[in-house]
């Protein structure tokens, strides 16, 4: 997702700064500190925490995570941007972080951490849509609505929530990024839950790409015309009668008999299993 896909940047959201300490940076021990029950991120890769082990080991803490106090707890606070900050570390074997703490309702962080990981483009596509329905369904708030709060395409927010349809399977493919976005919606579009199995297993043995996708779909051929009851008996029949494989099939307004021979001894055994008598005499005329 682009980096200017919100209208409004993660200041926009904490509460004005109080009269105290708040918005001061402080010491924080990390075993005060929990992760943000609302993140809507769910995997962080190793090679990014690696990463972010190795700048903080070189550089330190450029910018202090910010933190809330939890409700009715006494000490302790939840992250509610920096939780990558955080756990590399703990990983350093940190006592203590550098963090501003900020009074924020419990029921803004969802969408902080949300709005903190869209802007840092850190999200795939299914932890996305799940954080948007979240919000939905919390704030009981229209898509319309949650468009203009986040300052989002509500055609955006439509599209991620679209895919929340998709099987569990195919949510698993875009969580690691063997699908994306663009093959999500051309599957959504394929009603038969077959046909949207072939071409997702299509994508990922062919690699094939959106627009590839699009046009192979488009250059499908029709659908075929189901076989009527009585063609299917007569098919059996002629089968059982003749000893030898019969096929009907609808060819535009008709159909088509067809029936397997060998050589010329085959076929003047079948003409005569047919009842058709061969007048070779007057082939020769």
């Amino acid at each position: 997702m682009a980096r200017n896909s919100l209208g409004r940047g993660l200041d926009s959201l904490f509460e004005p700064e109080g009269p105290s300490h708040e918005g001061d940076i402080l010491m924080i021990p990390v075993g005060e500190i929990q992760g943000n029950p609302y993140q809507p991120r769910k995997t962080f890769k190793e090679e990014e925490l690696l990463e972010m082990m190795d700048s903080l080991s070189n550089h330190g803490i450029l910018q202090p995570v910010i933190l809330t106090k939890i409700p009715g707890r006494g000490p302790g606070y939840f992250i509610v941007a920096g939780e990558r900050r955080y756990r590399a570390a703990c990983r350093l074997g940190w006592e203590t972080i550098p963090g501003i703490v900020k009074d924020i309702p419990e029921n803004s962080l969802l969408e902080i951490a949300l709005v903190e990981n869209l802007q840092r483009s850190d999200l795939n596509p299914v932890e996305i849509a799940v954080g948007l329905n979240q919000l939905i369904e919390e704030c009981t708030w229209t898509q319309e609505q949650l468009a203009k709060h986040l300052g989002m395409k509500r055609s955006t927010i439509a599209n991620y929530l679209r895919i929340l349809a998709l099987p569990i399977e195919t949510l698993g493919l875009l969580e690691t990024g063997d699908l994306n976005m663009g093959h999500a919606k051309i599957l959504l579009g394929i009603k038969d839950p077959q046909m949207q199995k072939k071409w997702e297993s299509a994508i990922l043995e062919e690699g094939l790409s959106v627009r590839t996708l699009e046009k192979s779909i488009g250059k499908k051929s029709p659908a075929k015309k189901t076989l009527p009851g009585w063609a299917v008996s007569r098919q059996e029949s002629l089968t059982l009668s003749l000893g030898r494989s019969v096929r009907i099939k609808p060819v535009k307004k008709a159909f088509q008999v067809t029936l397997d021979v060998q050589d010329e001894r085959d076929l003047n055994d079948l003409f005569e299993q047919l009842g058709i008598i061969l007048d070779h005499e007057s082939e020769r005329r």
